[in-house]
């Protein structure tokens, strides 16, 4: 059986929408899926058969639509764009927050009323389940569908997504917490209820999460190759820019795409990246040799894969056990998003590289008043290219590539 887990992280579940949107074009059946705060609801409205909605409504998310409030004061409050009469409407209201111990989210619970079906979720073959706190009886509750008394799911579904900035309300009588507080990510409970296969999808938001051992399971990690942006940033654009994101980030864990920024397919030769730098002649291998500062007598080709091709991976941040096709893919992926080139397509790694052939580096001057004092000092240095390595990455990507 396979199934899904969905991490919370509030705003952050944008990406989980996305994440989904490739499983289904990959044709992945999903048995069951567990989740923890927004990943619960997010889970809901999947196994209900309603994910067109649900992402209808990460694309046109909104403050308004989680808390009571205004959208344009916050858009006020997040470019700053307050005058005096806004300041003090401001420290009323936080005042008002303060004490009443939390953000009214009437909304919130408007939206689960009107989006979240209970018997349609009961009734699907889907496994569902989901995490809270309760802090009443100190126990943490990993539950699902069946476990949930019925007409009280949507209280679970509230319950598990409960931050501590919200306004401090009992469920039944009791108070519960956000399940971020116990297990964000709560792959055990499919574990435990025999499911084999799982697929994680990760936003890396704050919370407590099991050790996951892929060793000896069958776990697909999907996880955001760029900021997603934070837990309360309930914004349309930011979220939709998760949206693709989580798609793309999911296509490269779920086919094996290479790259860190950009996704490049597999090469089905498997000499073909080995044979790229046993190409290297030997002016090309001194002048990296150069740029790297290595000065020891071993012969170019031997200090090519001894000295040179460990120290790139390092400084690329790649895992210890990288292949030469990270390597020069990610050479090629540096290069990429220098030079602005569109992300979100998969691409050969013939086509990146002869799209980064073909473009020129874009004119981006900084006056002398945008740069700061370290920069000021840095640029009066002789030797400041020492202190940059992403530009000695870029001059041996030109210099391997032939650019």
């Amino acid at each position: 059986m396979i199934g899904l887990v969905l991490e919370g992280g509030g705003a952050r579940g944008s990406y989980h929408v996305g994440a989904y949107k490739a499983i289904l074009e990959e044709g992945i059946k999903i048995d069951g899926i567990t989740g923890t705060s927004i990943g619960g609801l997010n889970a809901a409205m999947i196994i209900q058969g309603d994910f067109d909605i649900c992402c209808d409504l990460w694309e046109n998310i909104s403050y308004s639509m989680v808390i009571n409030t205004n959208d344009e004061e916050i858009e006020h409050l997040r470019q700053l764009k307050l005058n005096k009469e806004d300041l003090k409407t401001l420290v009323e209201k936080l005042k008002i927050i303060i004490g009443e111990r939390g953000f009214d989210i009437t909304p919130f619970k408007e939206l689960l009323d009107t989006y979240i079906d209970e018997d349609k979720i009961r009734n699907s073959p889907i496994d569902f389940g989901l995490v809270t706190v309760n802090l009443t009886d100190f126990k943490a509750h990993e539950v699902f569908k069946e476990d949930i008394p019925y007409g009280s799911l949507k209280d679970y579904l509230l319950a598990s997504a409960y931050l501590p900035v919200f306004k401090s309300e009992k469920l039944g009588g009791k108070v519960f917490l956000d399940g971020g507080f116990y297990d964000n990510l709560p792959f055990k409970m499919l574990q435990n209820k025999g499911y084999d296969k799982l697929i994680l999808v990760r936003t890396h938001a704050r919370g407590f999460t099991r050790k996951i051992d892929k060793a000896n399971q069958d776990i697909t990690v999907i996880s955001p190759s760029d900021d997603i942006g934070r837990t309360y940033t309930f914004e349309a654009d930011t979220c939709k820019r998760n949206m693709e994101l989580g798609y793309y980030d999911a296509l490269r864990a779920l086919r094996n795409l290479k790259g860190q920024k950009y996704y490049v397919l597999p090469n089905e030769d498997k000499n073909f990246y080995f044979d790229l730098l046993l190409s290297l002649e030997d002016k090309q291998i001194k002048e990296i040799r150069k740029l790297m500062h290595i000065s020891d007598n071993i012969p170019d080709k031997r200090v090519l894969l001894e000295t040179i091709v460990p120290k790139l991976g390092s400084v690329l941040g790649l895992n210890k056990d990288f292949t030469y096709e990270d390597l020069l893919v990610g050479l090629l992926d540096k290069k990429a998003e220098v030079l602005e080139i569109e992300r979100f397509k998969i691409y050969s790694f013939d086509e990146l590289l002869a799209l980064v052939k073909n473009t020129k580096l874009p004119m981006r001057p900084k006056n002398v008043e945008e740069l700061s004092a370290f920069e000021r000092m840095i640029e009066k240095v002789a030797f400041a290219s020492l202190f940059n390595k992403e530009d000695g990455l870029l001059k041996i990507s030109d210099i391997i590539f032939g650019i």
